[in-house]
């Protein structure tokens, strides 16, 4: 009898553990699509010489998220240029109300590869 116990009692455990799992798995997913729409955005951020409306529209298409630009908003040609993609995260297991999961890329503008 003492061991169904003991197994019902390590379920709740191993519960918690596969929604911990699930968590991580969530934020890796998340951080890896918002990582691929950086290097899109990046690449139109380049040849059009800042964020344009058509970033903002791949970034929120492809990933839900936001862009910004960190410092400087008009750069000049040849100049490295700072932007970061982020997204709001509601956790089921984590401990915090909202996690914003970001990337921080910078381009060069003018610099086609």
């Amino acid at each position: 009898m003492a061991y169904k116990v003991g197994f019902l009692l390590s379920l709740i455990f191993i519960v918690e553990l596969f929604v911990l799992a699930g968590d991580l798995l969530a934020v890796q997913v998340i951080y890896t699509n918002l990582d691929a729409v950086s290097i899109t955005a990046g690449e139109i951020i380049s040849r059009k010489g800042g964020i344009t409306q058509e970033v903002i529209d791949l970034v929120e298409e492809e990933a839900g998220a936001t862009i910004t630009a960190v410092g400087d908003n008009s750069p000049l040609f040849g100049a490295a240029f700072r932007y970061r993609i982020a997204k709001d995260y509601d956790p089921f297991l984590l401990p915090s109300d909202n996690l914003e999961i970001a990337v921080t890329r910078s381009v060069v503008i003018g610099y086609y590869t």
